[in-house]
């Protein structure tokens, strides 16, 4: 009869057997407070511009002048946010599905979350009690303190990131934290290529840059890091992209902060 009566609520509530475990947060690095140098020098742009084939330095302007900043101590995320940890948010929240949810190349659970807005990016983060990083914690996170061009060091290598071309093996974004790929120097992955990220700033100047740039202002939302569709110019971890904050790309994710 005990059985029964088991079978019974089983078929009353068949939900309960759907129900899928909590996807586990994402494990976080803590950076220790301190002075990092961000952004370039005239020396580095001029290095990027040779290295690259770039006809000007105009494309570089943003990322100067190289300054000190301070930093109290914070926490990131080793990894990019994941299409499976999105799809778990979802199921709590209602939230509506983001762009490419649907889409074979970019829907797989270990795959980096993409097309989603700097809104959704942020409501995100703050529903799991974090935030968005600043470009500052972005970047001292991907470089450290010796002002390095990318996380693992300061040569061009295709082979440890997911970027555009055939030596990383992968076409498209790549399963977050894959270990041919070079950490920075904390231990934090993917911080060249695979997806671009939002931070929580607007595009603006750096303190001290004397080069006019129509861009600058509140209309952007800088993003850092290069994708999968980036040249290793672009995956250098001082440039810095934009997005409008209502953009969905599928080459364009985040991860948090704390």
């Amino acid at each position: 009869m005990k059985g029964a009566v088991g079978v019974f609520l089983l078929l009353l509530a068949p939900q309960f057997l759907l129900a899928a475990p909590p996807v586990p947060p994402t494990e976080m690095i803590t950076i220790a407070p301190g002075e990092f140098t961000m952004g370039s020098s005239q020396q580095d742009i001029e290095w990027a511009a040779q290295t690259f084939f770039s006809e000007s330095l105009d494309y570089y302007r943003d990322e100067t002048p190289a300054h000190t900043v301070p930093l109290q101590a914070y926490k990131i995320d080793i990894t990019e946010v994941t299409m499976g940890q999105y799809r778990w948010y979802m199921d709590q929240t209602g939230v509506p599905a983001p762009k490419f949810m649907d889409n074979d190349r970019f829907n797989q659970d270990d795959q980096p979350v993409v097309g989603v807005t700097w809104q959704e990016a942020a409501d995100y983060c703050a529903t799991m009690n974090k935030r968005l990083p600043t470009e500052a914690e972005w970047e001292k996170a991907a470089r450290g303190n010796d002002r390095r061009y990318y996380p693992w060091g300061n040569e061009p290598d295709d082979t440890k990131a997911n970027v555009r071309g055939k030596q990383d093996g992968y076409r498209y974004s790549s399963p977050v934290g894959q270990k041919q790929f070079g950490p920075s120097p904390y231990g934090i992955r993917d911080m060249a290529g695979n997806v671009w990220e939002w931070t929580a700033d607007w595009y603006q100047p750096y303190p001290g840059n004397i080069y006019p740039n129509d861009f600058y202002g509140e209309q952007y939302r800088v993003i850092k890091g290069g994708s999968w569709f980036s040249n290793m110019d672009l995956a250098r971890i001082a440039v810095r992209g934009k997005s409008l904050p209502d953009s969905r790309h599928n080459y364009l994710g985040f991860r948090c902060a704390k």
